[in-house]
C-alpha cells in the first residue's frame, strides 16, 4: 500500500492552525488542513534564507557583522560589530541555533541590506510556486506583511532537500564554528530539533516560535527509503503534532494525548488534550498521569483531589509516584500499556513494528501490553525506552 493511500485513512490529531504532509519525491499532498492560510512563519523563514545562501556560491566568503546585525533581537549567538564569519558557518547558526543576528549578517553580506535580500526571497518564492508567501526579513521576527503558508513552506523545504549542504547542516546535532575578531575563537552551536535524535524515524527540519506565530516546524521524515515533508504553523503541542503527522504519513497508529485522574469527589475537568494544558494542570497542583488514546479528538481529563479525604484502610499502603499515578498494596506486577488504538488491527500493526525493534507485546482488546515486572522501576525503565522511540506508554499494575 502506498503512502498516499495510507495517509488518506482518517485525520491525525493536531493542535496547529495549519498543517500539511507532502510526499518528498512526487510533491503530492498526502494530507492537509488550512494549508493555504497565510500565517506568520516565525523562524521557519530561515529555510529560504539558507537556500539563497547555499545557491550563492559564496560559502567560503567571510562576512562582517554590522551594528544592525548585532542588535537584532534574540534568539542570537551574540555576534559583535566587526566580527567576521564564513557564510557556510553562518548557516549552521541560522539553521541549528535559529540565530537572528547570523541571519541578518547573511542578508546584508549577500544583498547589502535586509530589504534587498527580502526582495530576493520573494522572487525565489514566486519561482517555486509559493504564492501565499511574502517575506519582509531574513529571520522571521514579527513584521507586518511577513507571512507564509504550510503548503508554501513544504514546497520551499522540499526544494532545499535537493541541496546537499542543506541536508548536511540539518542532520548536525551540534558543532563548533570559528568567529574572527581580534583573534579567532570557536562558538558551540546545537540543533533545536527535538526529533533529530531519539525518535523512531529520522527527522530533519527547522523550528520557529514567536507569540503571534505560535510554535512552527517544517521538516522531512524518512522511513525505509521513503521521505515525506511536514509543515506546521501555530501549534501548541508542536512535537506531539509532528510525531502524529509522521505516523499518519507512514500508516502507523497515531496517539492523541489523554490525561487520566483519580479523585475522592470525582470532580472532572475536560479540555482538548495537549501537553501545555497538561503542564498547566500540574502547575496548579493537580496530579496528572498521562495516557494516550488513538483518534482525532484526544481529550484531557483532570481531577482535583479533596483535601483531607479519609484513608480507605489503615492496613493499605499507598504510594504516589512523580507522574501522579497512585500505587496501592504490595505484591503487584507492572506492565506497560500502549493505546488503545482505533482498531484491533491497528494494535496488531503496532505490535509487529515493536517486534522488529526487539519488544514483545501482547494485544489485549485494542491495546498493547509490553513486559511484566515485579518492580515498578523496571516498568519505568521499559517505558522510558519506548518514549525514546516515539511511543506514549502508560504503566499499569495488576495483582
Amino acid at each position: 500500500m502506498g503512502i498516499a493511500t495510507r495517509a488518506a485513512a482518517g485525520d491525525p490529531y493536531v493542535t496547529a492552525r495549519a498543517a500539511i504532509i507532502v510526499d518528498a519525491a512526487s510533491g503530492d499532498t498526502l494530507w492537509e488542513r488550512n494549508a493555504d492560510a497565510p500565517l506568520p512563519p516565525a523562524s521557519t523563514t530561515k529555510v529560504m534564507t539558507a537556500i539563497l545562501a547555499l545557491e550563492s556560491g559564496r560559502l567560503d566568503d567571510w562576512f562582517t557583522v554590522s551594528s544592525n546585525a548585532a542588535e537584532t533581537s534574540p534568539s542570537k549567538i551574540g555576534l559583535r560589530p566587526g566580527e567576521r564569519m564564513a557564510l557556510g558557518d553562518l548557516l549552521y547558526a541560522v539553521l541549528l541555533n535559529s540565530a537572528n543576528d547570523a541571519a541578518t549578517v547573511v542578508a546584508e553580506g549577500l544583498a547589502g541590506s535586509e530589504d534587498d535580500f527580502a526582495a530576493r526571497m520573494n522572487a525565489k518564492a514566486r519561482s517555486l510556486g509559493a504564492r501565499n508567501s511574502h517575506f519582509v526579513n531574513p529571520h522571521g521576527l514579527t513584521a507586518e506583511g511577513h507571512v507564509s503558508s504550510a503548503r508554501d513552506l513544504a514546497k520551499i523545504f522540499r526544494y532545499g532537500l535537493q541541496l546537499t549542504e542543506f541536508r548536511e547542516i540539518l542532520e548536525t546535532p551540534r558543532i563548533k564554528v570559528p568567529v574572527e575578531s581580534r583573534r579567532v575563537h570557536a562558538i558551540g552551536l546545537h540543533s533545536h530539533n527535538r526529533l533529530l535524535t531519539g525518535y523512531v524515524h529520522r527527522v530533519i527540519g527547522k523550528t520557529g516560535y514567536t507569540r503571534p506565530a505560535g510554535r512552527c516546524f517544517v521538516g522531512a521524515a524518512s522511513d525505509g527509503g521513503r521521505e515525506v515533508v511536514i509543515a506546521l504553523l501555530g501549534a501548541t503541542d508542536l512535537w506531539g503534532d509532528a510525531r502524529r503527522l509522521v505516523a499518519h504519513a507512514f500508516g502507523e497508529p497515531s496517539e492523541a494525548p489523554t490525561v487520566v485522574m483519580a479523585s475522592a469527589r470525582g470532580q472532572r475537568i475536560t479540555t482538548e488534550g495537549d501537553e501545555e494544558v497538561v503542564e498547566r494542570f500540574r502547575k496548579s497542583g493537580v496530579h496528572v498521569a498521562t495516557a494516550r488514546s488513538h483518534g482525532r479528538h484526544g481529550k484531557t481529563t483532570a481531577t482535583r483531589s479533596k483535601t483531607g479525604a479519609k484513608k480507605s484502610s489503615a492496613k493499605r499502603s499507598t504510594k504516589t509516584h512523580r507522574n501522579g499515578s497512585v500505587e496501592t498494596d504490595a505484591g503487584k506486577r507492572y506492565a506497560v500499556r500502549l493505546g488503545p488504538y482505533s482498531t484491533r488491527r491497528a494494535a496488531e500493526t503496532a505490535r509487529d513494528r515493536l517486534a522488529r525493534s526487539g519488544y514483545r507485546a501482547q494485544v489485549v482488546g485494542q491495546a498493547l501490553v509490553v513486559g511484566s515486572a515485579g518492580e515498578r522501576a523496571r516498568a519505568d525503565q521499559l517505558a522510558s525506552g519506548l518514549r525514546l522511540k516515539g511511543y506514549r506508554p502508560t504503566i499499569v499494575a495488576a495483582r
